[in-house]
């Protein structure tokens, strides 16, 4: 087994904890024996996250995807990212709140958890999901180390999810102490907070940069053809621009 970022090995790791006797959940699911949570913080790329629910709904296998309603990199209402989410719904898999402190101005816990309703509240009448759990993005130190509690809405950074749970995550796009599979084939906690970034993961691995790289290039593709689509005036015969790139990205 070759450990890296591609979506082969994704299948690899996952067919691992399967056959180590991990049962996947979400975050509001207690089991006995060997758990696993699977959580998807999705900051820029919900192509490469549909694929990972795809390979994760063929192993019987569970996630809570993490979408973030004022990212920069997609839009949710967007028709081909509103499309991908209902997807990775009807795959049997959880949508969750990635909140941005960073958007509203909070003086309080009581106004944090007024906004994180308020967003939630948007994704409920837009995509008629519930929300049951949020996940920050780049959590303040305050997230980290209080404890929060979010009224309703499970916090991913509650102390439960790292004091019982053994975590690991491939944030920036590297392993911290080994890849996952160094954990499932020795020390086998049994319980298991498993964050992946979609923006990593690739039929074919690739370096951090080469990634951005390669995501930036698609946006870039994918921009083009959305204003020749839409802007009549709009001449791109100087760009090297491939009709329907934007499908073939992953």
């Amino acid at each position: 087994m070759k450990c890296n970022f591609s979506f082969n090995h994704y299948k690899e790791i996952l067919t691992l904890a399967k056959d180590k006797g991990y049962k996947s959940t979400f975050f509001d699911e207690e089991i006995e024996g060997r758990q696993i949570i699977i959580r998807h913080d999705i900051d820029l790329d919900l192509d490469a996250a549909l694929e990972m629910a795809k390979i994760e709904a063929d192993l019987g296998m569970k996630a809570v995807y993490f979408i973030w309603i004022s990212s920069p990199f997609y839009n949710i209402f967007e028709n081909r990212y509103k499309n991908i989410i209902m997807q990775i719904v009807e795959l049997g898999h959880e949508i969750g709140l990635h909140y941005d402190e960073t958007s509203h101005i909070c003086n309080s816990r009581e106004e944090l958890i007024s906004y994180i309703d308020k967003e939630s509240e948007i994704i409920k009448i837009y995509f008629d999901l519930d929300i049951k759990t949020v996940s920050f993005h780049r959590p303040s130190q305050y997230i980290l180390n209080s404890d929060l509690k979010c009224g309703k809405y499970i916090n991913t950074y509650s102390k439960r999810f790292f004091k019982e749970f053994a975590y690991i995550s491939d944030s920036r796009g590297i392993w911290q102490n080994g890849c996952i599979c160094c954990m499932l084939n020795e020390d086998l906690p049994e319980k298991l907070q498993f964050l992946t970034h979609a923006i990593w993961w690739k039929e074919k691995s690739l370096v951090n940069q080469e990634r951005l790289k390669g995501f930036l290039q698609y946006k870039l593709r994918k921009m083009s053809n959305d204003l020749s689509n839409n802007i009549t005036i709009y001449n791109k015969k100087n760009l090297i621009v491939k009709e329907n790139e934007c499908e073939d990205y992953n």
